[in-house]
């Protein structure tokens, strides 16, 4: 599981580093360098996606496109690289990515330094043009659990992004299958709750009453947890490459194509398959998974993401929704997840051009679900309005 993140150059950030948890909540305004973080661990992942043996980072492919060397540097503070460099309890490695070349739209790696558990000895290897890589690491360090266990994280990382793909009449069986997921926008999902049905899910994970273990069931348990009656079923269409989803939302009605049903329903079952068809370990990257919820299920949903990362999985999740967080806060404070276990980090602007500040915040969570201190813009929205409409005069 991974510890902490840190940038150097990157987009937005002259410098950063921001500690991770089993369930990490983004939030902050917009263009404040909340996307950024997230998607630098998308690079790694993409990079692996795209080839094992890769020595240069894909800026462009199956899950994020990014443009060129120019778009990722630091306009700021950057000039020809950038460092990508991840934490775990017992190993730690960053990568520098070097290129006189802003026009290009892959990022050659010029050098990795990794620390690893018991010795913690800084190693240093610089990239040439007969360096072999294997999995973003020299080949020396394939032997290495520490190593692996760090990369695994990234090659089995789920990213879902705000952007999902909602109703169809099909959807689409995905051509490559080395990394199965239910798909950036959410599209692969249909394919995955067919495929993996008999998949066992997390015992912490698994819905209190729910007898079956296996995905199938446990999804169908959760998303009437969400929303009450609704049920799902899957359909691979036979000689083609398409399977169908359908959906009811009581035991009254019969199944339905997807787009006779609430937008919602589609949006958060790649979300909470995810979770559900998650080994332990396994990295989830979540962005707005508050998109077209009524406020009660959004408050649901914040609980079941903590369950999630208590079960074993891993969870960075973006959201603008006070709702996810305080459906969090209720999952402290019902102690399915300890407070140790959940980061807070609240983005803002830079003060100023020629300064290094990124400014985040850190609230942090005790025991009750009470925040230490909110800073200002933090989900207080509400209560700014609310305070405005007091003191209106009519």
């Amino acid at each position: 599981m991974l510890t902490e993140i840190s940038l150097q150059h990157f987009k937005c950030f002259t410098s950063l580093k921001l500690p991770l948890a089993p369930l990490t909540l983004l939030s902050g305004a917009n263009a404040t360098g909340k996307s950024s973080v997230l998607q630098a661990l998308i690079l790694l992942h993409q990079t692996l996606h795209f080839s094992q043996a890769s020595a240069d980072l894909t800026l462009n492919g199956y899950a994020i496109q990014l443009g060129t060397i120019g778009d990722v540097v630091d306009q700021i503070s950057g000039r020809r690289n950038i460092v990508i460099g991840l934490k775990s309890k017992s190993f730690e490695c960053s990568w520098t990515m070097e290129s006189n070349d802003r026009r290009k739209s892959t990022f050659p790696i010029r050098n990795l330094i990794w620390r690893e558990f018991p010795d913690w000895k800084q190693n240093l290897q610089l990239i040439e043009s007969d360096t072999l890589l294997n999995n973003l690491l020299p080949v020396t360090l394939n032997e290495s659990p520490h190593a692996l266990s760090t990369v695994k994280s990234l090659s089995h990382l789920s990213y879902i992004s705000a952007n999902r793909s909602g109703p169809r009449e099909v959807y689409p069986v995905p051509i490559d299958n080395l990394y199965p997921s239910v798909g950036v926008m959410g599209e692969n999902t249909p394919w995955y709750l067919s495929v993996f049905d008999q998949k066992e899910v997390l015992p912490k994970l698994r819905y209190p009453g729910e007898t079956s273990f296996y995905l199938r069931r446990q999804v169908d348990a959760w998303m009437q947890n969400i929303f009450p009656g609704v049920s799902i079923a899957v359909e691979q269409i036979p000689d083609t490459n398409l399977v169908k989803l359908l959906i009811r939302t009581s035991n009254a009605t019969d199944f339905l194509r997807p787009q006779n049903v609430g937008y919602g329903i589609t949006h958060i079952l790649p979300i909470v398959t995810a979770c559900l068809g998650a080994s332990q370990g396994d990295l989830i990257i979540i962005e707005n998974p508050e998109s077209h919820l009524h406020p009660a299920a959004q408050s649901a949903v914040g609980e079941f993401l903590a369950i999630a990362a208590s079960a074993g999985a891993q969870i960075i999740l973006e959201t603008h929704s006070d709702h996810i967080l305080n459906g969090i806060r209720k999952a402290v404070k019902k102690r399915v997840i300890d407070p140790q276990n959940v980061l807070i980090h609240f983005f803002s602007q830079r003060q100023n051009r020629e300064g290094n500040v990124e400014q985040i915040s850190s609230p942090q969570i005790d025991r009750k679900g009470n925040i230490d201190y909110w800073p200002d813009s933090f989900f207080d929205q509400f209560e700014k309005d609310l305070q405005h409409l007091i003191n209106w005069e009519s």
